[in-house]
C-alpha cells in the first residue's frame, strides 16, 4: 500500500522528465534535419593553393629536422 502512495507521488515527476526528454530529443532531430537539408546549399571557398606548404622554408638555417633559433 504505502509503495503504491510512494509511486503516485513520484509519478509525475517521472512523466515530466520522460515528456522533457522526448521534447528535447525532437527539437535536436528537427535542428539536425534543417542543418543537413541546408548543407548542400551553402557557399564554399575560397580554398588556399597548398595549405601544408613551409612558408619560412628560406628563412630555416639548418634544415627540416633541426631548427636553433
Amino acid at each position: 500500500m504505502n509503495s503504491v502512495i510512494l509511486l503516485g507521488y513520484f509519478l509525475p515527476l517521472i512523466v515530466l522528465l520522460i515528456v522533457m526528454k522526448l521534447v528535447v530529443w525532437v527539437a535536436a532531430v528537427n535542428k539536425e534535419k534543417t542543418y543537413v537539408r541546408n548543407k548542400p546549399l551553402r557557399k564554399r571557398g575560397p580554398y588556399m593553393e597548398n595549405p601544408y606548404e613551409d612558408v619560412d622554408e628560406e628563412d630555416e638555417e639548418y634544415g627540416d629536422r633541426t631548427d636553433y633559433r
